[in-house]
């Protein structure tokens, strides 16, 4: 009995064998098995050393100490999940030296791991360039030019631009691709291109012209032809401008690089100018002690330059008597200037019910004559108009 099953299991073991060792498209069995246990477990082991990052990542001292540096930046990103596959790669190039593959099967399981593992390199690197955005961003917000602030987003995104092209060629190189020899060949359509792409280039310089010559500011507000409001962002190719309606504009960097740019930010003092129509049959006495009121008025905001204070009565117009208010605000915002034009305003509404000034409204007076005994009389009638 004994002798039967050793027997058997020699069958069994030499049939085993035979199985593992039989080539099946062009690799053996035992490596077929080998390589699919590999890649199972590496598939598994993936969200492990994922974990294993983000707890390393979440811990780090470094980080929580300094709030704006580098490392910090960067763990804000899922750093984790690039760097788990590119272990997980790594083990699956480990799995293919240990198997010693071999022929054209492993020349392209090698272009699949090479393709994914520069993948999520050129993706940790636009993660570091992003950091380093972030670090020079808060470096340059402490200086006093403005020009920086502009500068650091620009080369920001040049700079991943730069990442993604360089990588993926890179990817190409490794494939056994001659890179300089595409690019050689690429020259025949350069000219094609080129005049394809006029426009972008135009757009790319009116970006550099807008750079050096730094006519705005991001939070400027500007007025560029019939288009007016605050710059959100300089890009590459266009200018993002957000309207006073909420609305976003995207202007063409050219088109910003060549039109007059009427840069309402920049003001040192912001001018405000009412005309303002009080009642014919308001006594003159009464008008000089308003505009006195008003002026005094005006010139206690803190805000306003006292010296460009003006409340005069100046003309005669057809249904009421102007008294122009004009003064200079020193803010630096939009929201602001309303704030305080808004202020001024209303006191002087309550200087104008105080001293029971009437403000006009447009009217016509009709005089007529009737007949009979009307003739002696005269009829007056008020039309709002």
């Amino acid at each position: 009995m004994e002798k039967f099953l050793f027997e058997e299991m020699q069958m069994f073991s030499a049939d085993l064998t035979v199985f593992l060792k039989k080539t099946y498209f062009i690799l053996p069995t035992w490596k077929w098995i080998a390589l699919a246990i590999g890649i199972t477990l590496a598939f598994v082991l993936r969200p492990v050393v994922q974990w294993i990052f983000k707890q390393l990542k979440t811990h780090n001292p470094i980080a929580k100490r300094y709030a704006k540096s580098f490392s910090n930046y960067l763990f804000r990103f899922e750093i984790e999940r690039p760097l788990a596959w590119i272990f997980i790669i790594l083990m699956l190039f480990a799995l293919d030296d240990g198997l010693e593959l071999s022929g054209k099967f492993v020349t392209y399981y090698e272009y699949l791991l090479k393709a994914f593992l520069g993948f999520h390199a050129i993706r940790i690197v636009y993660y570091m360039v992003d950091a380093m955005g972030y670090v020079f961003a808060d470096l340059a917000s402490k200086t006093e030019s403005k020009m920086d602030d502009n500068l650091v987003p620009f080369a920001t995104k040049a700079i991943k631009v730069l990442v993604v092209v360089m990588g993926f060629l890179l990817i190409l190189q490794s494939f056994g691709l001659n890179v300089m020899s595409l690019m050689a060949g690429l020259g025949l359509g350069g000219l094609a291109l080129a005049l394809a792409a006029q426009d972008t280039a135009a757009n790319l310089f009116g970006s550099v012209t807008i750079l050096v010559d730094n006519p705005f500011q991001v939070g400027d507000w500007v007025k560029v032809k019939d288009m007016e409001g605050t710059v959100e962002e300089v890009g590459f190719r266009s200018t993002r401008v957000r309207t006073f309606y909420n609305s976003v504009i995207t202007i063409p960097n050219a088109m910003m690089a060549k039109e007059t740019i009427d840069n309402m930010g920049v003001r040192p003092f912001r001018r405000v100018r009412q005309i303002i129509g009080i009642a014919y049959e308001t006594p003159p006495d009464r008008i000089k002690e308003f505009c006195d009121r008003v002026r005094y008025s005006i010139k206690q905001d803190h805000t306003v330059n006292p010296e460009t204070v003006v409340v005069n009565f100046n003309g005669y117009a057809d249904s009421q008597l102007n008294v122009l208010v004009q003064f200079h605000l020193q803010v630096f915002t939009g929201p602001e200037e309303m704030e305080h034009q808004q202020a001024i305003f209303i006191e002087i509404l309550k200087i104008a019910a105080e001293l029971k000034v009437d403000f006009a409204y447009p009217t016509q007076t009709v005089y007529y004559r009737g007949g009979g005994e009307a003739d002696s009389q005269q009829a007056q009638q008020t039309a709002i108009t």
